[in-house]
């Protein structure tokens, strides 16, 4: 990775093209978690799940310059800017690390419970199937819920920009 770490995307067309990469690994990385579903051995598919998505949100906070050491590399002002875009949307994954207890919560919250999907998986093909498309589900649903977070944070910032320069031009 370069020394330059990108500034958070403000104009329309970088942050589609973001949103659009960021899909593009979301989907990627919903497919490997579905396919750790079928390694026959127990506790695998959580595992991959927890640390594909740890990987996922992290790559979707930096297509948007919203990782944590991107934003301490701004100015102080728009630093600031930046945090209180992410207080404004409301999310709770830009601009943090997500550890690995943040992410089973998150797991849990749309409804992939633990139990149920290791059960699913060992009922022959079926439940193979079912956890898998639960496991893909979850994931592409969490990573494409904060890919419009960080949209919504990264078009507030620029907001927040065009604002603070028509202000100073007065």
């Amino acid at each position: 990775m370069p020394d330059f770490l990108p500034m958070i995307p403000t104009d329309d067309d970088t942050i589609r093209a973001a949103a659009w990469r960021s899909q593009r690994h979301v989907a990627r990385q919903a497919l490997l978690s579905a396919g750790a579903t079928f390694v026959p051995i127990p506790g695998v598919d959580m595992l991959v799940d927890i640390s594909v998505m740890i990987k996922m949100l992290d790559r979707i906070n930096q297509e948007f310059g919203l990782t944590p050491e991107q934003i301490d590399k701004l100015p102080s002002q728009e630093r600031l800017m930046v945090y209180e875009a992410i207080n404004w949307v409301g999310t709770v994954l830009a601009g943090k690390i997500v550890s690995s207890q943040m992410a089973v919560t998150l797991l849990k919250s749309v409804g992939v419970k633990v139990s149920s999907k290791q059960v699913a998986r060992w009922v022959p093909l079926v439940g193979q199937a079912t956890a898998a498309a639960l496991g893909y589900a979850a994931l592409r649903y969490l990573g494409q819920a904060h890919i419009k977070d960080c949209e919504r944070v990264a078009r507030e910032v620029a907001k927040r920009l065009v604002y603070r320069k028509d202000n100073h031009q007065q």
